[in-house]
C-alpha cells in the first residue's frame, strides 16, 4: 500500500466524508420489498443519511426512502444503498443504526436538504 492510500485509509468516517452532516431528529418511512418500516434520521447530508435503528437491513441492500425536512411540507422520496451498519451493542459509544447513501436526489431535495443550514444561519442571525 503506498503511503497515500495508507494515509487515506486512516481517516476516520467525519474526515472521509464528502458532505457535511448535520444532527437531526427526522421521521424516516423506508421500504426494502415489501416490508414498510420508520425509524428516525439523526444526522443528514446532501450525500445520505444514519438511521437509528435496533434492526439494521444488510449492508449492499437497496431501500426506498420518504421524509420531509422540518419546517417544510414538500416529500422527499429517493432511493438509497445501505454503506454501513452499526448493531445493537450496549458498550458502544454509537447508535445503532444504518448509514445511508442516496443514489439520487433531485436539486429540489437537495435545495430542501440544504435548507436545514439555512436555518441555522437564520436563527444564528434571529439571536445577534
Amino acid at each position: 500500500m503506498n503511503s497515500m492510500k495508507k494515509h487515506e485509509a486512516d481517516f476516520k468516517g467525519a474526515e472521509r466524508r464528502k458532505h457535511p452532516r448535520k444532527e437531526v431528529w427526522i421521521e424516516i418511512h423506508y421500504q426494502h420489498l415489501d416490508d414498510f418500516f420508520y425509524d428516525y434520521a439523526i444526522n443528514l447530508s446532501r450525500g445520505g443519511m444514519f438511521i437509528k435503528t435496533a434492526k439494521p437491513i444488510a449492508v449492499g441492500t437497496e431501500i426506498k426512502l420518504r421524509f420531509t425536512i422540518p419546517e417544510h411540507k414538500e416529500v422527499i422520496e429517493t432511493k438509497g444503498n445501505i454503506v454501513r451498519v452499526v448493531k445493537p451493542d450496549h458498550g458502544q459509544a454509537h447508535a445503532p443504526g444504518m448509514g445511508i447513501e442516496f443514489q439520487a436526489l433531485s436539486e429540489r431535495d437537495l435545495d430542501l436538504i440544504n435548507s436545514l443550514w439555512e436555518q441555522d444561519v437564520k436563527a444564528h442571525q434571529e439571536s445577534s
